[in-house]
């Protein structure tokens, strides 16, 4: 009767459900206890529907907000709690914080030509009961995630299949083991939670570093966006200081892209798949009015409307994007390309004057 008049009274729903019961399970009146024991298994098993709808389909059926994952980004508490715990999920030593950090801005589709944006997700931690830890409901959250990110954009004959290698129905028989137990077993629970991360990973290694080839994608990232090429920089220089000398207009930034192709055909850099996704952007005044599409991949977009200062000249405005293919742009985002850019693209101009090329 008091844990029934306390879900009443505090208006608990789902799986703050779980936790309520658990608690008043673990009192010393044998029949109290055995009582609740056989609610709690009841309710584990609505949590483990939830579980393999997420985990092995991507699908979150969640309506009323009762499972203790959602889609949005974490809330400023959920992301201090997530940093207390932090495991390695199996991808290169990607952690699930890493993750959702990698995740903190969407791309954003532009003349009809780029991927479909990544949707976000996140736990909501306030449902989370506290006999599961948040590094499992991190992995819970990562598997989850790579399920629905490889089923909605795998489009390509050459990488049709399952990311969890055909094993829905060896896991589904697993939960619902699991879900016929008459008490929870934090061990076989992450155990199971273990095995089918493990195998999302490993598929994702072999797709992001083998086939999607990795290594070169970080070629490029060090090539233009940390000047690994710097005789193409050097040759672009000499052909746009004149035009960046100036604050910009409406037609610096098509300028500057046109020089940017001269100087790469003049030191043969004449790759035909590479120099598409490479772009120059000019943040000049009032372009964000201008430019209702959005922005490119790769590109941050406005953090405000409010007026801003016009660039003192072309260099203080410039910036570079690039359009990560999938299934990568879920590592290089466009807030880890900005890092990229602040990090170490400083050009010297003939002047001898120092420029961030960046915005």
């Amino acid at each position: 009767m008091v844990v029934v008049e306390t879900i009443k009274a505090q208006k608990i729903h789902g799986c703050q459900i779980l936790e309520t019961v658990y608690k008043h399970s673990c009192g010393g009146l044998p029949p109290v206890r055995t009582a609740l024991e056989k609610i709690l298994a009841v309710c584990h098993g609505v949590m483990y529907k939830q579980l393999a709808a997420w985990m092995l389909h991507g699908l979150l059926l969640d309506q009323s907000e009762e499972f203790y994952v959602k889609q949005g980004p974490s809330a400023g508490g959920a992301a201090a709690n997530q940093e207390e715990e932090e495991e390695d999920l199996g991808l290169g030593g990607l952690s699930g914080k890493q993750l959702r950090e990698l995740q903190d801005l969407r791309l954003i589709e532009e003349e009809n030509m780029l991927a479909p944006s990544l949707q976000q997700f996140s736990l909501r931690t306030e449902m989370l009961p506290s006999y599961i830890p948040v590094r499992v409901a991190e992995k819970i959250l990562f598997v989850g995630e790579s399920v629905q990110m490889f089923e909605n954009h795998n489009h390509s004959p050459s990488r049709a299949g399952s990311i969890l290698k055909h094993q829905e129905d060896l896991f589904a028989a697993e939960l619902h083991r699991l879900k016929q137990q008459p008490l929870f077993s934090l061990v076989d629970f992450e155990n199971l939670i273990d095995h089918i991360r493990s195998t999302v990973a490993e598929h994702l290694w072999t797709l992001m570093v083998e086939e999607s080839d990795l290594l070169e994608q970080l070629k490029i990232i060090k090539d233009f966006y940390l000047l690994g090429r710097g005789e193409l920089y050097q040759v672009f220089i000499d052909l746009a200081q004149h035009m960046l000398k100036t604050p910009p207009t409406a037609v610096t930034e098509h300028d500057v892209n046109v020089a940017f192709q001269q100087a790469a055909h003049k030191v043969l850099l004449d790759d035909d798949n590479l120099l598409p996704l490479l772009h120059l952007t000019v943040d000049y005044q009032g372009k964000d009015s201008k430019d209702a599409i959005g922005p490119r991949d790769g590109a941050t977009p406005p953090q405000d409307t409010s007026p801003r200062e016009i660039p003192p000249t072309g260099w203080a405005a410039l910036g570079l994007t690039y359009k990560v293919q999938w299934p990568l742009h879920i590592l290089f985002t466009p807030a880890v390309l900005e890092k990229s850019v602040h990090f170490s693209l400083w050009l010297r101009t003939p002047c001898g004057s120092l420029y961030l090329f960046g915005s």
